[in-house]
């Protein structure tokens, strides 16, 4: 066989009109259509990235929506600190000017007032000083009908005797009394010597003083400087309780520095001192009995201080009719050592303090440790800040009040400065609670002070029963040393300090 078998040849023929690469190839091949499980997976593809389109749509939007949202609100707190603070530099300004002193008028005439009648005129430049106005006290004598004495060092005004009879210029020796002494800056009030704002001057024989004397150091009067209208308006204050439709009565006039009476001429008591807990006898000729301190710890090292042997030095009376200068303050004060945490470290008096220690290593013996000291020692300016502070809360309180019936409440439950006890550094205000109230009778540690204070030289200073003589609410908390000589009497008679030093005048 040969190669022109046309079989054979047949399969190598190409036709011409076949492209090179479409060799054994269909013309017109039918496309395939895909299977139904494909189209149902093209169809899922497509929705799955139609909803990833949404998606990321929505997504976007959210963010540009919480973009706008925190841009609103960082611009809103913005806007709330730039107005707190425009609002607090207003405050603060207000506060600034407003308690800044003005300055003192050029010119014009400033106008006194004496229940509701003018009296006299002056001008400014000579009556008005740093912003203070100044007064003729001599107005003032005859507005409230003082005597007055004394010559160009310093004159001398006496209030109206008890009988209500004009006081002269002797006096009985009895009256409240104020001395200026010329071109000073002091007061010699009831034998107290102060100092005050503003120098006292002599006109003629008139004596100036600034009308801060009147408003610290007197009770019962009002005054009024109205800077604006150039007036000083000084009256009596009604007494609202016993005035009716007919008579207007006035509460009593006064200085709130009383005289202070001495402590030396107290006798002493014939019943003696008594008897040292060693066991060893009393002085010669004391015929106090004797009686068991039973304590729990050796105290010997504390007793002296427990029961001075100088033991009238520390009965002192301090109250609104036995005052204490603004200048006083004990030499011998010491930090306390139980003053309670959280608190500045409270100051008393050297003998106070150490029996105090004694009282609390008893106590904690006693199994009561949770007693501590919250006030001890305050000074006269501090007791100033305290009762003012009280005044306002009173008439923040209650809005209808007035100045004087605000100190009124005030008087009930705090002192005016001079009259506090603590500014003699032998007081305390202890207990567990730290909150100050009545409630502190009914704890276990009230119950053993009540029993034992006395034993370390303390009294209960103003007991419940005691209230209208001591003018200050029941205070379970306050605690005075005396000496274990005096607190034991007083324990025994059961006796407020007034009623028990008044008792040894009569002796």
């Amino acid at each position: 066989m040969n190669g022109n078998n046309p079989r054979e040849n047949s399969g190598r023929q190409r036709n011409p009109s076949q492209n090179r690469g479409s060799y054994n190839r269909p013309q017109n091949p039918q496309r395939r259509r895909p299977s139904p499980e494909e189209m149902r997976r093209r169809e899922m593809a497509r929705r799955e990235a139609e909803r990833r389109q949404a998606y990321e749509k929505e997504m976007r939007r959210r963010e540009r929506k919480r973009n706008r949202e925190i841009f609103m609100g960082r611009f809103l707190i913005f806007l709330i600190v730039l107005v707190l603070l425009l609002a607090l530099t207003g405050v603060l300004f207000w506060i600034l000017f407003r308690s800044t002193p003005h300055a003192d008028p050029d010119s014009g005439k400033i106008r006194y007032f004496y229940g509701g009648k003018e009296v006299r005129a002056g001008e400014v430049t000579d009556c008005i000083v740093n912003g203070t106005p100044f007064l003729c006290f001599n107005d003032l004598s005859d507005y409230l009908g003082m005597a007055e004495s004394g010559g160009a060092e310093g004159l001398k005004f006496l209030f109206r005797s008890d009988s209500g009879t004009a006081a002269d210029s002797s006096g009985t020796g009895n009256e409240e009394y104020v001395i200026f002494p010329t071109g000073t800056k002091e007061a010699n009030v009831n034998g107290q010597l102060i100092s005050i704002d503003g120098m006292n001057r002599m006109i003629g024989e008139e004596v100036w003083v600034s009308t801060d004397f009147l408003t610290e150091y007197m009770q019962g009067l009002s005054v009024v400087y109205d800077k604006d209208k150039l007036t000083v308006k000084v009256a009596r204050i009604q007494d609202e309780e016993n005035s009716t439709e007919d008579e207007t009565v006035y509460l009593p006039v006064s200085f709130t520095l009383k005289s202070i009476e001495s402590m030396e001429n107290i006798p002493d008591s014939s019943a003696g001192t008594p008897v040292d807990p060693s066991g060893e006898a009393g002085t010669a000729g004391e015929t106090e009995p004797e009686y068991e301190l039973n304590f729990v710890n050796d105290l010997s090292e504390y007793e002296k201080y427990m029961n001075p042997e100088d033991r009238d030095a520390y009965l002192t009376l301090v109250n609104t009719t036995h005052l204490l200068d603004e200048s006083y303050t004990p030499s011998d004060l010491v930090d306390c050592k139980y003053t309670a945490q959280g608190k500045s470290t409270q100051q008393i008096r050297l003998y106070a303090s150490k029996a105090l220690e004694a009282l609390m290593m008893e106590m904690q013996a006693a199994g009561y440790y949770n007693i501590a000291v919250y006030s001890g020692f305050r000074s006269y300016s501090y007791q100033n800040i305290l009762f003012t502070q009280y005044t306002s809360n009173e008439m923040a309180a209650n809005p209808s009040l007035s100045q004087a019936e605000a100190e009124k409440i005030v008087l009930t439950y705090s002192t005016r400065p001079g009259t506090s006890e603590h500014q003699t550094g032998l007081a305390v205000d202890m207990d567990t609670l730290g909150t100050f109230t009545t409630d502190f009778q009914y704890e276990p540690e009230y119950q053993w002070l009540s029993e034992n204070a006395w034993k370390f030289g303390f009294i209960l200073r103003f007991p419940e029963n005691k209230t209208d003589i001591t003018t200050i609410q029941f205070e379970p908390w306050h605690y005075r040393y005396v000496g274990r000589y005096h607190a034991k009497k007083i324990h025994d008679s059961g006796m407020c300090l007034e009623e028990y030093v008044e008792s040894l005048k009569n002796q």
